[in-house]
Order: structure tokens, then sequence, then C-alpha cells
């Protein structure tokens, strides 16, 4: 599932060419962009997601003795809750978009709950855009965060440092002047030598575009 997710992330990142490609086809001889003019997106970037989190995780705690030692095993079965990335960041065309940002999200189960929180990268295309597909975005995240489990049972698990990676898709249905509002679906991994989190989030983001005017 690791390998998948890091897939999914950076595949949002080597679609954006599709959309160089495709403008490219559309000039004589391309100049790399200048003088172009953004239709849609430019300058300053800020956007906020929350979500519909569905998860599922499982671990050991974080003491040399107790990893992978079955009888420390803390899982927490089917769990939801709720999470909320937030970014800022530039567009460099109407087709890719950049930012640093975070991630907070807490969930609970059968006797059990999850919280933990990840800074980062968030890469984003509209790789379909010259194709006359203008708001159908592909993002990808990555970065490093922690996730705590007090899992089942009462066994608790987590509390070191993981790795994040995943991507989704957005669609921008609605745009209100310099805001755009889309639905989105997004694959997130958490994982570290102590614990391992799968988690699916449906929801929405509001991204504020500083151009064009």
């Amino acid at each position: 599932m690791r390998r998948l997710a890091f897939t999914v992330a950076w595949l949002a990142v080597f679609a954006a060419p599709l959309g160089a490609r495709a403008e490219q086809k559309d000039q004589d001889s391309w100049d790399g962009g200048a003088g172009t003019k953004n239709e849609r997106r430019s300058d300053f970037v800020f956007g906020l997601s929350p979500s519909v989190l569905f998860m599922s995780a499982n671990g050991y705690p974080n003491e040399v003795a107790k990893l992978d030692n079955p009888a420390y095993h803390a899982k927490s079965g089917f769990a939801a809750g709720p999470g909320v990335e937030a970014w800022i960041g530039g567009a460099l065309t109407d087709w890719f978009t950049f930012g640093v940002g975070g991630l907070y999200l807490s969930a609970s189960g059968t006797d059990s709950k999850a919280t933990g929180g990840a800074f980062l990268i968030r890469l984003e295309t509209f790789p379909f855009y010259k194709l006359g597909l203008k708001d159908l975005a592909v993002y990808a995240n990555f970065g490093a965060g922690g996730l705590s489990l007090d899992g089942q049972n009462g066994k608790h698990a987590g509390g070191s440092f993981a790795s994040v990676g995943g991507g989704g898709l957005a669609y921008e249905v609605v745009r209100l002047g310099h805001f755009a509002i889309a639905p989105t679906a997004e694959y997130l991994l958490i994982a570290s030598e102590a614990l391992t989190s799968n988690q699916a989030l449906i929801g929405a983001r509001v991204v504020f575009y500083g151009g064009p005017s």
C-alpha cells in the first residue's frame, strides 16, 4: 500500500506536462509561455479543505522491546471522523499550482481513537486544461508528521516520525470571483516503523486564486 500511495502522488506530478505539450501544439513556436495571459489561475493561492475521514490503523508502541511483538499490537478497526487540510502557495500557470501546508485528523472507532497531523508539500495540476476540461484537478500531497492510536483493548501505537503521501481528485464546479469550490476525494497513507494507517477523505475545498484580475 505504501508503494501505491507514492505512485498515485507522483502520477499527479508527471501528469502536468500533458498541459504543456497541448499548449505547445497550439503555437507555431513555443516561447515557454512568455506573454501568455492566464485565464483561470495565477499569483497567490490559498486553500482550505475540510473532509470526512475513513481510516484503519495498526501498529505498536514506539519502543524497541515492543515493536513487532504481538502482545502489544494495537488496531483501530474501522474508524471515522473529521479531517482538514490547508495550504498556501502559487499558481505558475492555469494548469499547475504548488503549495505548502498542513493536515489535521481525528477519527474514532469501536473502542479506539486516532489523532494526528502532518506538514505537507502539495503539487496540483489540471492535466486536461488545454483539452477543454479546465477545472479537473489531480493533486499529490507528501510530507511528514505523526499519528497516535489508542487502539482496541486498551493498546497504544505510534509516537514516532511518519512519512505521509497520497493524492486525490477535485473538480471546481463553482467559481465566484477569485474563489473556486470543489468536491474532493483523496487517499492518504501515514507510515512509520511503529504504525501504518490507510485513509480515505471525502469532502470539499475552497481555493482563493490571486489572479487573474
